[in-house]
């Protein structure tokens, strides 16, 4: 067995990337803090004014925005529980309860959608009055609020599933708010409130299209489907531009949460690779991968033949996974590293 220190880009690479993604979950916590607040407030304001004034729009809306303080409070408490540190038995930590949470919060939403939609059937077969200025100065000040909070978690929407889902959630709210004020101004000039329950039902399509994407994309994390904007052909292209690679099998890539992205790949590689050596065709492949591509944890394994290839095509399906024609004067020698990219290099 061999061992060398890390190689200094790496770790800084790591070091860098590590900081930078503490930094983010820091403004994301800041950010999901402020809209907890400002949603909890509003929630109570349009539960109040829905029951007052009668409406069911109003009380959907409230009623999502209850789902949105719940999913936002579950958001916090899930970031939280994810910066708790690995452990022999949880070596990657629990950075997937974020998306446990997300998917959760998907699941509520769909209940929330099909809610109205129960509520709003009863009203179709027979409408009741409602009071139509009350209820579109609350939806006005629920839509101020609302965009607030969209203008709030804009800048972490992208950091983690469950921020995205908040901030998608905010711009849900400001559109059902609108269809909200525009509902009013129907019944005080026309006085059809059947109006109420079709806004309503136009909401709990809103709802149920949120609720049904941040589903996806938590299952797509959890049964660990390829991460957005990661191509593996490209992957073993690039991978393949390096003149001692060979073939590349078993590639793989999959997320632990948003913004953690892994990536492992079997690497036949020149038995002869030069000057550089294996350790050196290593931080070739490393840094190609993190310039091009979001990964943050690689394992390269670095051999001279696949034997999966022998039993079974492995990674057969990869358009670049075909072997290199052999290179001439090469003697095959039995050289296979695994290579992860903090450094550590086992025969």
């Amino acid at each position: 067995m061999m061992s060398h220190d890390p190689p200094c880009s790496h770790d800084h690479h790591g070091t860098a990337h590590h900081h930078h993604h503490a930094e983010l979950r820091t403004a994301s916590g800041r950010a999901l803090k402020l809209a907890l607040m400002v949603l909890g407030l509003f929630f109570v304001v349009e539960l109040v004014g829905g029951l007052l004034t009668n409406s069911l729009a109003l009380i959907s809306d409230a009623a999502h925005l209850l789902s949105d303080v719940a999913a936002v409070a579950l958001a916090l408490f899930a970031q939280w529980f994810a910066g708790r540190p690995a452990s022999p038995t949880r070596s990657y930590g629990y950075r997937r309860v974020e998306i446990l949470a997300a998917q959760l919060n998907g699941f509520t939403l769909l209940a929330v959608a099909v809610f109205i939609v129960v509520e709003a059937y009863g009203r179709l077969r027979a409408p009741q009055a409602v009071l139509g200025l009350p209820m579109i100065i609350i939806a006005a000040v629920g839509m101020l609020a609302q965009l607030l909070t969209t203008i709030v978690l804009a800048r972490a929407r992208d950091e983690s599933l469950n921020v995205r889902g908040a901030y998608l959630h905010a711009m849900t709210d400001a559109v059902q708010s609108v269809g909200v004020v525009l509902a009013g101004l129907v019944m005080i000039f026309t006085g059809w409130f059947i109006v109420d329950p079709l806004i309503s039902l136009f909401i709990a399509a809103l709802v149920a299209f949120s609720g049904g994407k941040i589903l996806f994309e938590a299952t797509h994390v959890l049964i660990e489907g390829t991460p957005k904007g990661i191509d593996l052909d490209r992957v073993a292209h690039l991978m393949r531009e390096n003149p001692a690679v060979q073939q590349v099998t078993d590639l793989h890539a999959w997320s632990l949460t948003t913004g953690y992205n892994a990536l492992s790949a079997h690497v036949v590689a020149d038995p002869d690779p030069g000057d550089v050596g294996h350790e050196g065709l290593r931080r070739d492949l490393l840094h190609r991968l993190h310039e091009r591509f979001s990964v943050q944890h690689v394992t390269l394994q670095i051999e001279k033949e696949c034997a999966y290839c022998r039993d079974g095509g492995c990674g057969g399906w990869l358009r670049e996974c075909a072997p290199a024609e052999p290179r001439s004067g090469a003697e095959p020698t039995a050289h296979d590293v695994t290579a992860h990219d903090d450094g550590k290099v086992n025969p």
